[in-house]
């Protein structure tokens, strides 16, 4: 009987054997197939928005924040910086922006008493063009922003390590300063922008990221100077 048993062990010993070897080959074969993915992962670049913080005294409504100049209709002079963290260069970067509390601020603005030296009103909210106008005042100007919307812009690339300064829109400043100029500190409500960048890798895959832009709740105001940082949230990253 004692033969007879170790005769059946020895009749198995190749077949297992052979699903030791088999899972010893999977398992190397999933280690290689990890560092590969590893390997691409991190030669992805990776785009992000950093924190910018100023203080500066804010100027009249229809100037730039950096520049002191009078607004475009679409975008400022002002900037926020945009970082490849990754190891490789993205190319061919397009960004874009919408305000994703235009309902809000609309309430917001909208509801300010009227003063004999400033005013500010968002109108012509067109749903389907997702597009509404922006009409304001001072002591110099009165001015719309007619029809806006999310207009596009281009950068060529942003090599591993580098950053470049991307624009922020003319409205947004507006609506701060004039969120600033009316709001006590209890019931400010300030815009929030969606940021979308578009861009490619080095092996011509198209990716697409998205952040929450705005102004961070910590600040300080003294006498027209403000105090404060443009601040980011991310949202999501998808390859297309």
């Amino acid at each position: 009987m004692t033969l007879l048993l170790g005769a059946g062990v020895l009749q198995w010993a190749p077949l297992a054997s052979a699903i030791i070897s088999f899972c010893a080959v999977v398992v190397a074969a999933s280690a290689l197939g990890f560092q590969y993915w590893q390997y691409k992962k991190n030669r992805e670049p990776v785009i992000g928005p950093a924190i910018k913080s100023f203080d500066l005294e804010l100027p009249e409504t229809h100037l730039d924040w950096e520049t002191g100049e009078k607004l475009e209709d679409k975008f400022s002079g002002t900037t926020i910086p945009v970082y490849n963290y990754g190891s490789t260069t993205a190319i061919n970067i397009s960004y874009n922006y919408k305000l994703i509390n235009l309902d809000e601020m609309e309430k917001c603005l909208n509801n300010f008493p009227k003063s004999t030296s400033h005013e500010i009103k968002i109108d012509e909210i067109n749903e389907e063009k997702k597009s509404f106008d922006l009409f304001f005042s001072n002591k110099t100007i009165m001015r719309r922003l007619l029809n806006i919307k999310s207009y596009v812009r281009r950068k060529d690339l942003i090599k591993p390590g580098e950053k470049v300064d991307i624009l922020l829109p003319s409205y947004f400043l507006v609506m701060v300063n004039y969120a600033f100029l009316f709001s006590t500190f209890e019931d400010i409500v300030l815009p929030k922008l969606e940021l979308t960048i578009r861009y490619n890798d080095i092996n011509n895959k198209n990716w697409l990221v998205k952040y929450v832009v705005k102004m961070d709740m910590s600040y300080k105001l003294s006498k027209g100077r403000l105090e404060s940082s443009f601040v980011s949230e991310f949202i999501s990253k998808e390859k297309f």
